[in-house]
């Protein structure tokens, strides 16, 4: 059998998959806004937040109902909650800060059934629709349909990418570019080229490995397209409550300019 994920469809069809940072409460409202806006996959994050599992649960359903692949970032030594954020339905599980080939192993060992992985059974979840099948075979698809993903956002990470990117089993690589930034001495500028020979560097690794390449917190879209190997695979482009802020923004200053301005305001 197989199941479908939109991220990975999009990734396969060679288009780059928009991802939608989630931090805030769930409200059945957001993924539809998300879906209108034309976002393929979301970041729920776990590692800057204190969201719990069932709100996980929630908003990974709210998500896949609007054909948006929903992928838990758990904090780096969050493993434990592996199996319960699978099994309550996201669709694959990014660890941050990975700077070795046995942090990217853990992960995989943890996401992925046998003979990937050592992932327990616990029976046709979510993201498989509860099917009637055999245990084989859903586990098979559950394989194919879930996603171990590691972020590198340190010189060390960038030292090991080789030996990273060869972990059978992993599915993808997402550069942390602030984090990385940070770690190379240039604080958020992802257009230095220090970044840039790092974002060139871990994209060849990553391509070379057979395995999809993304970019998070990049400064802008130009970024997504200067690899000369062609665009990222996914992109995390913002985070909800930095969306909100600058539209509440841009709305609140677009109408005290409007009276003096003569501009014509956008309809609430």
């Amino acid at each position: 059998m197989t199941v479908d994920n939109p991220m990975i469809a999009k990734m396969r069809a060679g288009e780059t998959a928009i991802g939608l940072g989630v931090t805030l409460p769930p409200a059945a409202q957001v993924p539809m806004f998300a879906r209108q806006s034309g976002f393929d996959w979301a970041f729920i994050d776990l590692e800057h937040t204190l969201l719990s599992p069932e709100t996980v649960a929630t908003l990974a359903h709210l998500l896949a109902l609007q054909q948006i692949t929903p992928l838990a970032r758990i904090p780096k030594n969050g493993l434990f909650d592996v199996a319960r954020l699978l099994d309550s339905g996201v669709s694959g599980i990014i660890r941050p800060h990975v700077e070795t080939s046995d942090e990217a192993r853990e992960l995989v060992q943890l996401c992925k059934y046998a003979p990937l992985g050592q992932r327990s059974w616990g029976g046709a979840s979510p993201q498989l629709g509860y099917p009637q099948k055999p245990s084989g075979e859903l586990m098979e698809a559950g394989n194919a349909a879930t996603l171990a993903a590691v972020m590198i956002e340190s010189a060390r990470g960038i030292d090991a990418i080789d030996d990273i990117v060869g972990v059978h089993g992993l599915d993808a690589v997402l550069i942390g570019c602030v984090d990385l930034s940070i770690d190379l001495g240039v604080m958020g500028r992802s257009d230095a080229p220090q970044m840039v020979d790092a974002i060139a560097r871990i994209g060849c690794a990553t391509r070379a490995a057979g395995k999809y390449f993304g970019l998070a917190g990049a400064s802008s879209p130009a970024v997504l397209t200067r690899d000369p190997e062609g665009p990222v695979d996914f992109a995390l482009v913002g985070m909800d409550y930095r969306i909100l802020a600058a539209a509440l923004g841009a709305r609140a200053a677009q109408w005290r300019a409007a009276p003096d301005a003569g501009t014509s305001a956008t309809e609430i």
